[in-house]
């Protein structure tokens, strides 16, 4: 019978799987939904944002299926973002998910995790 590891991890559950990961390792984060749908300020904030005392960096990742695209918005943000060097701004994967609990859990610098 074909179970959860049979198919690829959709974003919802690599939302949930870092969500809890960034609990569990004492940082600060948030995750904005309006129950109402209505958005204020620029739409395509990044999924995740969340910083911890012992880092010198901010995480702003937008969480992404494998094949999801960015939207118009979030490219925007993730360009607005990244003249910042303590803001980290990426897309993160399904495949990226390891990468991702090196930089929650052990508190690993982005850069060094995902060399450019």
């Amino acid at each position: 019978m074909p179970g959860v590891a049979d198919r690829p991890m959709t974003e919802d559950e690599l939302l949930t799987g870092l969500t809890d990961a960034l609990t569990l390792a004492g940082w600060t984060w948030t995750h904005i939904i309006r129950s109402d749908g209505v958005t204020m300020g620029h739409a395509g904030l990044p999924d995740v944002l969340a910083g911890h005392e012992a880092v010198p960096f901010v995480l702003a990742w937008e969480l992404k299926a494998e094949s999801g695209r960015l939207t118009a918005e979030q490219f925007r943000w993730a360009i607005a973002l990244r003249g910042s060097p303590s803001i980290d701004v990426r897309v993160i994967r399904p495949s990226d998910y390891d990468q991702a609990l090196e930089v929650i859990i052990r508190r690993r610098d982005p850069r060094d995790v995902w060399p450019q």
